[in-house]
């Protein structure tokens, strides 16, 4: 039998335990692996304003859909990184238009190590051309790769 891990904020983990609040739908499996998935997209992040290093991969498992960042994800720590699919190719993406016509994947809850992330349910990957780290505070790109 599979164990899965579920990492949230220290104050999420107590809301939660209290029934206070419901556990997010972003929250990191850490134990879902692309290994017993299939593969849908995969690559290595561009520089806009900040270097992140390592690779990523969308894939399905179970129905649902999956972003992985490799164990050895890097980037510039920041307050408010996210992941987000674009509907516009990784060159022609700014902080300015990170989020337009783009879906939240989730809030980054580590700036580096591997990590996994539920992109949300009725996201039609054929809408999208690339995925983004995007600081949302300070409209900053950090990165982006093209869905190939």
């Amino acid at each position: 039998m599979r164990q899965r891990i579920v990492i949230l904020s220290g104050i999420a983990a107590l809301a939660i335990s209290f029934g206070v609040i419901a556990a997010p739908a972003f929250a990191v499996e850490t134990s879902v692996s692309a290994e017993a998935g299939d593969l849908l997209y995969s690559g290595v992040w561009t520089k806009k304003s900040f270097k992140s290093s390592g690779a990523w991969e969308i894939f399905a498992e179970d129905g649902k859909t999956f972003v992985k960042l490799s164990d050895d994800f890097a980037t510039r720590k920041a307050p408010d990184l996210k992941l987000f699919l674009s509907p516009l190719a990784a060159k022609d993406t700014s902080g300015k238009n990170a989020t337009k016509g783009s879906v939240l994947i989730a809030p980054l809850t580590s700036n580096k190590g591997g990590q996994v992330y539920e992109i949300p349910e009725g996201v039609d990957l054929d809408d999208f051309k690339s995925i983004l780290i995007h600081c949302e505070e300070y409209a900053k790109l950090w990165s982006a790769a093209d869905l190939t």
